[in-house]
């Protein structure tokens, strides 16, 4: 016999994932894929095509929430012809932009927290439902019930509907933070978020066609609010079901469809950040305060542009003219988020070039709006929609995804909702205050005296943004100083970020 030869020594070979590495046939039918065991990176399961998906629900959600608003908007008058009163629309008014103040942190620290894309789903289905709602109450004749009746159910529904309509907003734009990661959208941050905010114009523009083409056709006046209510149900089923929330989840998805797993996937609870650690994130409690001053002049030209604009036209030409802000407000967006990705992100610097431009126009229209004539005052509302849009699109969006990723939060993907919550909730909140003046200052001082008040507005917001603009501009190396409440300028400590 030949001797045997000594067997040659072999490392010990790695244990294979039961689930990663082994064959498919191996694979019990019932297994459940473990969220800490995905089959493919994060980063491998970002495709163009899946990123295009995202952008596209999350941009359509925001635009149904905008059509529903503005739906409301246009049949106040026959509400009103049917015995609502104007007091009570003016009360329904008033505690929508609380309840959204106060509802948007709140929501982005769900979407944090939670499956986002199901919490969306939720926005859009109670915002459905509230809508019904006013309809079911306008049926039955709920107006007729006394004041105390009257008000604590259609002011009750539209408190409710302003916290669902809260959701959209931070939860759309931290399912888009999930996916706009890979090296090509952060170059281009500024271009995506500019185009996706078209969506709230759109949809500004889409309620009054809803409106006319019902009109049109003879439909009762309560249809252009339920296409608001069918279109709102129908996206949230789109967004329940069809949304992947983030690449790890959809990797998890993926790596269930191939095992065959017969079980879904267990969600596992994401540690957010508070409210306390968003604050202490350097320029947010800046921007909270002068976004507040930015979506006061938005809000004061929304609500009170085609009012103003009566005083010189009839009811339609004066609706069809204040269109213009809209439209204007739509490339508003495109145009700082392209300028400030080629400036390297100084977005702060662009959003106060835009300011500082609109305000030479708000002075004019402050002297001379009485006797301008139509084809200029045209071009100035398009061009106050541009430099408006601009800054407002951008701060809750590209520069939210910006701060959502300081190093002071370690790290941390679930931040980006309530980032944009607290942003968004805080301007809503500053903005609510100014509308409660607009009434007083035209009954007392005339309306040159608003083109005034959102002067100021806009100067304040210019002077809040200095340090922020001194960073960018002149970033230095000292440590972030750790924040003090009750500050309202922008943190000079935050460092600039090399483009």
């Amino acid at each position: 016999m030949f001797p045997r030869a000594a067997a040659p020594r072999r490392r010990a070979p790695r244990r294979p994932s039961r689930l990663t590495r082994a064959p498919r046939s191996q694979v019990p039918a019932t297994a459940i894929v473990p969220p800490f065991v995905p089959v493919m990176s994060a980063v491998e399961s970002i495709t163009l095509r899946l990123q295009a998906w995202v952008y596209f629900v999350t941009w359509v959600q925001y635009a149904a929430n905008h059509i529903t608003r503005k739906c409301y908007t246009n049949v106040k008058n026959v509400m009103i012809a049917m015995g609502l009163s104007k007091e009570t629309l003016g009360r329904m008014d008033a505690g929508f932009m609380f309840t959204y103040a106060f509802g948007a942190p709140l929501a982005g620290q769900l979407g944090d927290m939670y499956n986002p894309s199901k919490i969306l789903g939720v926005g859009l289905y109670g915002s459905a439902l509230c809508i019904f709602l006013l309809i079911f109450g306008m049926w039955n004749g709920f107006y007729d019930l006394g004041p105390f009746m009257t008000n604590g159910y259609f002011l009750g529904v539209y408190l409710i509907f302003g916290f669902f309509q809260a959701i959209g907003g931070p939860v759309g734009t931290s399912i888009m933070g999930n996916w706009m990661v890979t090296p090509g959208a952060k170059k281009r941050r500024g271009l995506i978020y500019g185009t996706w905010t078209t969506h709230q114009y759109f949809g500004n523009i889409v309620a009054p066609v809803i409106i006319i083409g019902c009109n049109a056709v003879g439909a009762k006046w309560w249809w252009g609010l339920m296409w608001a209510v069918i279109i709102n149900a129908s996206w949230g089923v789109v967004c329940h079901l069809c949304l992947p929330y983030s690449p790890e989840s959809h990797a998890r998805a993926e790596a269930a469809a191939a095992s065959g797993s017969v079980n879904a996937a267990p969600e596992e609870r994401r540690q957010g950040i508070s409210i306390k650690q968003a604050l202490a994130i350097p320029s947010v409690p800046g921007y909270c305060i002068a976004f507040g001053f930015m979506k006061t002049i938005n809000y004061v030209l929304f609500f009170w542009l085609p009012l103003f604009l009566q005083t010189h036209f009839d009811s339609d030409t004066a609706n069809m003219i204040s269109t213009l802000y809209d439209f204007g407000m739509m490339p508003g967006g495109i145009i700082v988020g392209v300028v400030s990705d080629a400036m390297g992100g100084r977005r702060g610097c662009v959003i106060v070039v835009f300011l500082i431009i609109l305000c030479p126009l708000l002075f004019c229209m402050a002297l001379f709006a009485d006797v301008l004539g139509t084809g200029l005052l045209m071009v100035i509302l398009a061009c106050m929609g541009i430099l408006i849009g601009g800054p407002n699109n951008i701060v809750t969006s590209a520069v939210a995804a910006d701060l959502a990723e300081h190093p002071s939060i370690q790290g941390n993907k679930a931040a980006l909702g309530t980032v944009v919550g607290l942003i968004n909730g805080s301007g809503s909140f500053v903005a609510a205050i100014g509308q409660m003046l607009v009434p007083y200052i035209t009954d007392a001082l005339g309306w040159s005296a608003l083109w005034y008040f959102m002067l100021v507005s806009t100067v304040i917001s210019c002077f809040l943004m200095l340090p922020k603009i001194y960073s960018e501009l002149f970033g230095y190396d000292a440590p972030p100083v750790q924040s003090k409440p009750g500050y309202s300028s922008i943190d000079t400590n935050e460092k600039k970020e090399e483009p």
